[in-house]
């Protein structure tokens, strides 16, 4: 096997892999077994037609599948031989088989890391807001829980931004057979659940109200045009939010004899996660400062996959509101995510730079305390979570979440930590 690299555009490089003797041999027979059991050629039974007539009439797909087979088998080698490292995908581009000799060559594509250097990270001056315990964060807390047992009760007026709208829908397809696609969807207005034509187009509505959208795009979930519809909505029901009173009452609710009772818990549970919420903000301010110092080229690759997990994780979100994603709007979806993606892709860059640098490894406490805080934010139990993962063959996964956040708080323990008073102005 002979294998050669190629420079193209940005990160990508190409490699060049020469393949000759019996593995194209052998890929050669088991497509022509293929091919010969199962295509129909016109004067001859299946099975019973020549060699020559199959390898003339199915040329091009001899080639490509030959070289499906070389490649599957000859690709991981010929990456490690040329020591480039593929982020994501990698494309085949072109094959090239000469079937006398038993020799094919094949060409794939893919982009590799980027080349950065890490700035120095002792002394680094961070600047984070000063945050110190307060009655304000037990407000705060308090005002969170009350969001947390909202109920939604039916208004009748205008409908206006925070509004829970419920909407009969039509959808038309522009050039198409004519089929309509009916349905119930629901979203709150102002949080970009329903396309932001229908949005506003809704405010000021009221219910039994109709909506008509003509030649509305539609994007699929990579931000590209695939139609035009017409759009008809009629508003079903509309409701607002109403958050419980502070009093006795909220405080059974809560599960608290009393208000009083209520609320010297919420202080105390203040109190326990303040160090927590204060460490979390520190990590937060110096990641930004870690993103903002370094230049590094994303890969094209790594950002679609990176927003199409942030897409799909909002896509998600709505459908626990009710909202049919089918007709949302995946291209400004995408577009308001790419900062996003390309931060989170920026600082695993330069987290795993660091620990790579600093020889920082992960250990089963590490795996142990990441297991523990997804458990936190899916409200699974640690052992649900340890037992998806494994089954998925996703630990890897876990490990490297773990690292880097490990390596997060050994640059927080190594940089100047600048607490500054918070501008009360928003200035």
């Amino acid at each position: 096997m002979k294998v050669r690299t190629e420079d193209r555009e940005g990160l990508f490089k190409a490699l060049v892999v020469e393949v000759e003797g019996n593995l194209v041999r052998t890929a050669l027979d088991e497509v022509y077994d293929y091919l010969k059991k199962n295509v129909e050629i016109h004067g001859f039974r299946k099975g019973n037609a020549p060699l020559w007539l199959i390898r003339a009439k199915y040329k091009d797909y001899i080639q490509e599948e030959v070289g499906k087979k070389v490649a599957n088998k000859t690709l991981e080698e010929a990456i490690k031989e040329s020591k480039l490292k593929p982020v994501a995908d990698v494309f085949l581009e072109k094959v090239q088989l000469e079937e006398e000799k038993e020799k094919l060559t094949y060409t794939v594509s893919f982009e590799v890391p980027p080349k950065f250097e890490l700035k120095e990270i002792e002394g680094m001056e961070v600047e984070v807001p000063k945050v110190e315990f307060s009655e304000e964060l037990v407000e705060k807390r308090i005002e969170q829980l009350r969001e947390e047992h909202a109920v939604w009760e039916p208004v009748d007026r205008e409908i206006r931004d925070g509004d829970l709208v419920t909407v009969d829908y039509e959808v038309e397809e522009v050039g198409g057979e004519g089929e309509k696609v009916k349905g119930e969807t629901s979203g709150i207005i102002g949080m970009k659940m329903f396309r932001e034509e229908l949005e506003k187009a809704l405010k000021g509505k009221k219910k039994e109200e109709e909506v008509f959208l003509e030649n509305l795009p539609i994007f699929d979930q990579q931000g590209k045009e695939i139609g035009r519809a017409n759009v008809k909505v009629k508003v079903k029901e509309v409701k607002e939010k109403v958050l419980p009173e502070v009093g006795d009452e909220f405080a059974k609710e809560l599960g608290y004899e009393n208000w009083e009772k209520a609320r010297k818990k919420i202080e105390e549970e203040v109190k326990r996660d303040f160090e927590r919420m204060k460490q979390a903000i520190i990590e937060d301010a110096v990641a930004k400062k870690l993103v903002s110092e370094h230049d590094i080229e994303i890969p094209k690759t790594l950002l679609r996959r990176e927003l199409s997990f942030l897409v799909e994780r909002r896509v998600s979100e709505l459908r626990q509101y009710g909202v049919d994603t089918r007709y949302l709007d995946y291209k400004s979806m995408a577009e308001e995510l790419t900062p996003e993606a390309v931060f989170n892709i920026k600082l695993r860059y330069i987290l795993e730079a660091y620990a790579e640098k600093t020889g920082l490894e992960v250990t089963e406490e590490d795996v142990k305390e990441q297991i523990e805080e997804l458990a936190r934010e899916t409200g699974s139990s640690e052992e649900e979570i340890r037992e998806r993962f494994e089954k998925e063959n996703l630990m890897e996964v876990i490990r490297m979440d773990a690292l880097r956040r490990k390596a997060l708080r050994d640059i927080v323990g190594k940089v100047k930590i600048k607490e500054v008073e918070k501008d009360e102005g928003g200035s």
